[in-house]
């Protein structure tokens, strides 16, 4: 089914909203079961895939707007609570149809009264692919593509609030639309980024963890662009976790995910998975060539919960480190994509390797 994102505010109204502040404790903890809980809500049968024009997204657009508003987040919406309406064209016959669709978004304001207003974005995409018209099991419910990204972003944001200490730069929580229609969402959201006056410094994206194994390593593709690289390594090597160079350079995945939108806007960005080691590479590649863009891609696969908590602790990990940063990112002198879309910004001297 599809509609107009319109109804999303009617939507909203099926899902109480509570002001809840969560507890801080002196450690902050991530959760296994809240990593499932969430997954296993946005993998459902009953989102229908959250294709991005579609009752199913907008179902879990309100529950992603619902967990911000529970941990007492500003809402980085704009026309609605909550949302940025994006427009998003679907072919209809010979013609074509827009629709306005949400990214979802939550802001926690930085405590620094000048680097509150240098934004880090932590981004994952919520849709996914819809339904299929064959016999059997007609939905793709996605749920390590991207459920388990959204509930990473989700438990990263937990753990935020849970901390007690606000991070001295705000971040921008985000759970953006129409991914798998071409980066649709981060791009309007890269250009309209609803930060003010403020500017956005970062974005650190999540698209499909691979989360089936107990990882020991993470790859941060764009990691060698940017001075992000080392902040990145430093918050892996704090839970003894390796970053490791892209395994796949063929492949070229630093410009087929979301974070590249905020790349051609300058910003450095880098776009984190779980790594090849401890059977990570067979666990990829698997599910590459049997479940991506499947019905298969649900909840009964044999998801290690305990590593999605590790990924989820060591995402926040590395936003607090950006966020608390004497100095925001930059570039890297000579870098291809530094030089092309942030000419006048200030580089930082590449180190040698």
């Amino acid at each position: 089914m599809r509609l107009p994102v319109l109804a999303a505010a009617a939507m909203l109204a099926l899902f109480p909203l509570s002001a809840a502040q969560a507890q801080a404790p002196d450690t902050p903890q991530t959760s296994a079961e809240r990593i499932r809980a969430d997954v296993t809500y946005l993998a459902d049968d009953a989102l229908e895939g959250r294709f991005a024009v579609s009752k199913g997204y907008l179902t879990a657009a309100a529950y992603v707007a619902e967990t911000f508003q529970k941990l007492g987040l500003q809402s980085g919406g704009v026309e609605y609570p909550w949302f940025q309406l994006v427009p998003v064209s679907i072919p209809v016959g010979k013609a074509s149809r827009t629709f306005r669709v949400p990214n979802v978004i939550g802001i926690l304001p930085g405590s620094d009264p000048v680097l509150k207003d240098e934004y880090v974005v932590l981004s994952a995409h919520l849709d996914h692919i819809g339904m299929d018209n064959k016999p059997g099991d007609k939905v793709f419910n996605g749920a390590m593509d991207n459920a388990a990204g959204v509930a990473t972003m989700l438990e990263a944001a937990r753990t935020f609030v849970a901390s007690g200490t606000r991070p001295k730069r705000s971040i921008l929580f985000v759970a953006l639309t129409a991914e798998e229609l071409g980066l649709v969402g981060s791009e309007y959201l890269a250009k309209h980024p609803v930060v003010g006056k403020g500017r956005v410094v970062a974005d650190v994206n999540l698209d499909m963890p691979i989360l089936l194994y107990d990882f020991q390593d993470v790859v941060a593709f764009g990691a060698e662009r940017s001075t992000l690289g080392p902040m990145v390594e430093r918050a892996a090597a704090s839970m003894g976790v390796a970053l490791s160079p892209d395994p796949m350079p063929q492949e070229q995945l630093f410009v087929r995910s979301d974070h590249y939108s905020f790349v051609k806007a300058g910003v450095p960005s880098v776009f984190l998975v779980t790594g090849f080691k401890n059977g990570g590479e067979k666990a990829f590649r698997g599910f590459l060539k049997t479940h991506y863009h499947s019905v298969s891609d649900q909840i009964d696969l044999p998801f290690d919960w305990n590593a999605g908590a590790k990924f989820a602790q060591i995402n926040y990990l590395i936003a607090r480190e950006i966020a608390d940063a004497a100095e925001a990112p930059r570039w890297y002198e000579g870098d291809t994509y530094g030089d092309r879309y942030a000419k006048n910004a200030a580089k930082a001297p590449k180190p040698a390797r």
